[in-house]
């Protein structure tokens, strides 16, 4: 989107930034005074660079046209950072489902398990006045 700088009667200075579609209609100082079109230097904006080598299979890329054909020669996508947050929501419901599926096993087990083996198992466990909690640690969590 083009920039276009005004200068106002009250001698303030601003720059708007608008569609071509919008070039002709008249813009007003934050003073509220009518801005005046300047004309001013034009800004140059080069392209991303992206002369690499390919990390898959070392060919040249020189051009965004080549970056297309790598990527989809070697059935990839580019990068998006919003996908780090998807992978990491993702390993979070993994989490929780693993959770949930190890306390589902733990209390079945525990209900399938004779009267007599629960009691000795529990008082065995709990022997001294200790309460019994039952904590699953993740990888990253240090023991």
């Amino acid at each position: 989107m083009p920039v276009y700088e005004y200068a106002c009667e009250a001698g303030h200075y601003f720059d708007r930034y608008l569609p071509l579609a919008e070039y002709d209609q008249p813009q007003a100082c934050s003073c509220g005074s009518p801005g005046r079109k300047l004309i001013s230097r034009v800004t140059v904006f080069r392209a991303k660079n992206t002369e690499y080598t390919s990390p898959i299979d070392g060919r040249p890329i020189t051009s965004e046209a080549a970056r297309r054909e790598d990527l989809a020669r070697n059935n990839c996508v580019p990068y998006d950072p919003e996908m780090k947050n998807d992978v990491l929501r993702r390993r979070a419901q993994e989490d929780a489902a693993m959770d949930a599926s190890v306390d589902r096993t733990v209390e079945e087990a525990w209900e399938k398990m004779p009267a007599a083996k629960r009691e000795r198992l529990d008082a065995e466990l709990t022997r001294g006045g200790l309460d019994l909690v039952y904590t699953r640690a993740t990888p990253t969590e240090s023991t």
